[in-house]
């Protein structure tokens, strides 16, 4: 989903919560007004949505859009959608000169829209004519129990879909690989997170640095994966199992962002060098201390992702490093990547104009 950072420009006095629509709805019944309803996604707003506003108007006095909430729309449609949040969807919406009132309903189906706002008209594409579907039929029966009637219009289709498929294939966009540090980059460093019980109360996941993933998510075709190094294993602070526990914590708060990693890898173990070094001032568990690891500044674990998701680093035409340390550094040295400097303040804008443009350019920081 498409991420912006500040939604305080998109408002809309029509723009208003499911039960001050209910309520003018009712008002407006009793003054004798036709009141349409056209509910679903909206999502990336394009003429057959005007069109099918603009044909819905001509059967009522005053317009009402239902803008289906974020999380129901991802449900039905997948990974990547809805492309606009709710937000933003119904300040598009309330832009269209044929629509009076628009509201976001956090509602499963339309059934339950119907029977929250009880309409004059439930306006439908000319699509679901002949559909009899259980979810169509029920809304059939709805808006007949509220004395409502259902209507159709006679437009030409185009499907949000389609075209979001025809940008993703017909369109050059560019192949980008994203590897991201894990503690102190994607999430404030705790210091050997893990090590306490709870644990979950330390994660606090950075803004700057998800705004920026989010950013490179929707415009680019972008693989990302987090690579982080934790010795706290190999010094028997946590295990490999909480290691794990914790990446799916954190997986699933990025989640509800709207960002997917693609792979989580992680070493646990220490440089055989490092641990004689630290002798009497550390102990290491001798199954975890090796001659060789995969640790960075090393690609190994870069290159253990790709191949569980049978791709290289061949396949993209820009890779990028976002770390808050030398070993990042050197890894995107390694992998001959742009490197983002995560110890440092991001400027949201900056780094996106890096990225964007110069992308070999030192970046801005604060």
């Amino acid at each position: 989903m498409l991420h912006v950072s500040d939604l305080s420009s998109f408002t809309s006095e029509k723009i208003l919560t499911i039960q001050q629509a209910a309520e003018v709805i009712k008002k407006l019944k009793q003054r004798g007004k036709a009141v349409g309803l056209c509910h679903g996604g909206f999502d990336l707003l394009h003429p057959g949505h005007i069109l099918h506003f603009e044909s819905a108007k001509k059967w009522c006095d005053v317009l009402v859009v239902s803008i289906t909430s974020d999380r129901f729309v991802a449900s039905r449609k997948g990974d990547g959608r809805p492309v606009f949040s709710d937000k933003l969807r119904a300040y598009m919406a309330a832009a269209v000169s044929f629509v009076n009132y628009v509201v976001i309903t956090d509602i499963k189906g339309g059934t339950d829209v119907i029977n929250y706002l009880k309409p004059s008209y439930y306006i439908k594409g000319p699509d679901f004519i002949n559909k009899a579907t259980p979810g169509i039929s029920a809304e059939r029966e709805a808006i007949q129990a509220c004395s409502g009637e259902m209507r159709y219009t006679n437009d030409v289709k185009l499907s949000t879909t389609d075209i979001i498929q025809y940008i993703k294939e017909r369109l050059d966009v560019k192949r980008v690989l994203v590897v991201v540090d894990r503690d102190g980059t994607l999430i404030e460093d705790a210091g050997f997170l893990g090590r306490e019980e709870n644990w979950k109360e330390q994660v606090a996941l950075r803004k700057s640095v998800v705004d920026l993933l989010l950013y490179i998510q929707t415009k680019y075709k972008a693989t990302m994966i987090v690579a982080t190094n934790q010795t706290g294993v190999a010094r028997g602070y946590y295990s490999c199992e909480q290691v794990e526990d914790i990446n799916r914590h954190i997986n699933q708060l990025l989640q509800e962002k709207g960002i997917a990693i693609s792979a989580w890898e992680y070493c646990p173990d220490a440089d055989a060098a490092y641990a004689e070094l630290m002798k009497g001032k550390l102990t290491f568990n001798p199954n975890f201390v090796k001659a060789e690891t995969k640790r960075k500044p090393a690609p190994t674990m870069v290159h253990d992702a790709l191949q569980k998701l049978s791709l290289s680093t061949n396949d993209f035409s820009t890779i990028i490093v976002i770390g808050d340390r030398e070993e990042d550094q050197g890894l995107a040295k390694a992998l001959k990547a742009h490197y983002i400097d995560a110890s440092v303040p991001i400027h949201y804008e900056q780094a996106v104009r890096y990225i964007d443009t110069t992308l070999d350019a030192t970046l801005p920081t604060g």
